[in-house]
Formats: structure tokens, sequence, C-alpha cells
């Protein structure tokens, strides 16, 4: 079924479906063209199982931001796409979980300019994306952070002061209100949705696709990597790195908020509203002691993550949140009581040597 809608979306035929995997919410194949089609050999197609807005924002992602799949068709009413197939080509996960270091290392810092630089040039389609995405049902990013910040107190941090907290949590709902730096982003650019080839970095997994504030992508640098199943213990520097790079890719396009003296405040804060977010989104499953995150074997348990964000936020914005930094210092110390050795982490494979 898919397979033929998909076919009548190209116009030509397509044949020999190998499932991709996807997700729970899409089903993703790929498909060989009838020979002869100067379109290629293969094709991706993807079909959205709900009506969830998952395709409007994939489809707006396609269609306006370079370094992604060439959109070859759609089907609106079935919620199905067509892309250019991109191959079998490594992951920045891939990478950070290999064996190889300098390939981890230069692959990650090359992924960070080319993701600063994604956002960048696409900040004249802004009002066309708002345009595109205005009958998708927007997310209400600034409820969850406040459920984040109260899983948080309620569950590991109950002694921290509150009204402190909850004051810095006002000031970090200003991230999701429109401004004049807003840029077009896939919103989830972590490191499994993103292929390296000959030519560079591509971005995958678009469904997320929104306008934000260029802070909330160089999160995904300093955090690192915001809302990713692929999180370890960074080596020393990497993360430095990874938002200087960011920032350089950024620069020619939003030159007045990259040279601004706010602009890595910026940043520390969208970084500590994906704390909050974590706090709530994984609060369930670590309390539970469910394993991994993501692939088993490939990515840490819902504990390790959440108490690795914790001591992460509790290092990092003692300055800039001093309330949040707090909570999560009392957060870290409570997993490492109450959760013992399934909150220690242990760091990428591909820097172990």
């Amino acid at each position: 079924m898919t397979t033929d809608l998909a076919a009548a979306a190209l116009g030509v035929p397509l044949h020999d479906p190998v499932d991709l995997g996807g997700s729970a919410r899409s089903t993703v194949l790929r498909c060989r063209v009838a020979d002869g089609d100067a379109r290629g050999r293969t094709v991706v197609v993807k079909r959205f199982r709900d009506d969830d807005g998952a395709y409007l924002h994939e489809t707006t992602g396609l269609a306006l931001l370079d370094r992604t799949p060439d959109l070859l068709a759609t089907d609106a009413e079935h919620r199905l796409l067509v892309m250019a197939d991109l191959g079998d080509l490594p992951t920045l996960a891939d990478l950070l979980l290999g064996e190889d270091r300098d390939a981890a290392w230069s692959g990650a810092l090359t992924w960070a300019r080319e993701l600063g630089s994604l956002v960048g040039r696409s900040r004249g389609r802004v009002p066309e994306a708002r345009h595109r995405l205005a009958g998708a049902e927007p997310w209400d990013a600034r409820a969850e952070v406040r459920a984040g910040a109260r899983r948080l107190v309620e569950v590991a941090a109950p002694g921290v002061d509150g009204g402190r907290l909850e004051a810095e949590v006002g000031t970090l709902e200003i991230l999701f209100e429109p401004t004049v730096h807003d840029v077009v982003t896939p919103t989830d650019t972590c490191p499994d949705n993103a292929l390296v080839g000959p030519d560079g970095w591509f971005f995958l997994d678009l469904e997320g696709t929104d306008v934000q504030h260029p802070a909330l992508t160089a999160a995904y640098t300093m955090l690192p990597f915001a809302t990713c199943w692929c999180v370890f213990d960074p080596p020393p520097d990497l993360t430095d790195r990874l938002f200087a790079e960011l920032s350089a890719g950024l620069a020619p396009y939003a030159p007045e908020l990259v040279s601004g003296a706010s602009w890595r405040t910026e940043v520390l804060r969208a970084s500590g509203a994906y704390v909050l977010l974590s706090s709530g989104w994984l609060m369930d499953g670590a309390l539970a002691g469910r394993s991994a995150v993501g692939p088993a074997g490939r990515s840490p348990s819902h504990r390790q993550l959440l108490a690795s964000r914790w001591r992460w936020a509790a290092l990092h914005l003692r300055e800039t949140l001093p309330g949040l930094a707090d909570a999560c210092g009392a957060a870290a110390r409570w997993a490492a009581q109450t959760w013992g050795a399934d909150a220690e982490t242990t760091g990428y494979r591909a820097f172990a040597s």
C-alpha cells in the first residue's frame, strides 16, 4: 500500500521495498525505482501514521533547508513523502561510538560548523516557514519546561529554593518567543540524524522542523546533544570546540548575534531549558529503572542520562542560572545516593584511549 502510494506520487513504478526502521510515528522504506528513471536507482519513502503535524514539519524542513535530502514527491492526503536516497553513510553517532578517535573528533567539529551554517542560511526563509507551519499544532515548550522544573524539585531536589528556580524558569520561557534572530532549524539535530559523505554533512529526520532562536540549536554543542540518546561524557575541550565551530558557521549570517557579549549566556540558558525538559521527559523512565534510552548497547540508561544532565547543569550554570544549578546539584547527589552505580556514566568509545 505505502509503496503503491509513493509510486503514484512520484509518477514511476517502485519495487523491492526495504524497511529502514523508522519510528513509532512513521514507516520508512528504501525502494528501487523502475529501470531507466533519471532520478536514481533508489529513493526513500516516509509515511507518517498519525496526523500530529510531523508530516507538515518534515516537508517544510526538506523544502526550506539545504544539506537535506531532495524532496521528490509528496502526498498530503496520506502524509507520505518521497526523497532522494543518500545511501548507507555513517552518522555522527557512528563516529562517536566507533574506534577512530581522529575521525570522531574531526567529524564532530565539521558537523558543528555545518549545523551553524545550515541554520544561518535559513534566516531569510523564516517568513515562509512560519507560513507553512501555521496549520500545525504549536509545541507548548513553556509548559513542558515548567513541568520539568516541578518534577525536578518534587522528586530529586525537594529541599531547594523553589521560588528562585521558578523565577529563572520564567526567564527561560523568553527563549521560545519570536525574535529577530530566529532561524529555521531541524530542532532534533542529534548525532544519529546527520550523515557524512565525501561532500560533507547532510541532516535527516526533519519532523521537528520549526522556527526558533538559534541558541536552542547551539545548545546541542554545549550541553551536548540536547535531546539525543547518544550522550556520554565528552573528552576535555570537545564541547568548547563544538560551540566555537557552530558559532563560526553561524557568524556570517548573524554577526550581530554571535559577536554579542550575551551569545554564550543565551546558549547556556537554552541548555538549562533542555535540562529541565529532560527532567520531565526522562524522570518516569529513570524511576522505573528503564535501560537504554536509544539502541541497546549504544546508549545510556534513563538514569545515566538524567544524572549526567544534572551534573552538567550543577557545574556549568552556577553563574547564569544559579537556582537551577543548585537544584541540579541536589538532584545529582540524590541520584548518586539513590541509584548508586546506575547513575554513573562513561565516555564515548572513540575517545576511550
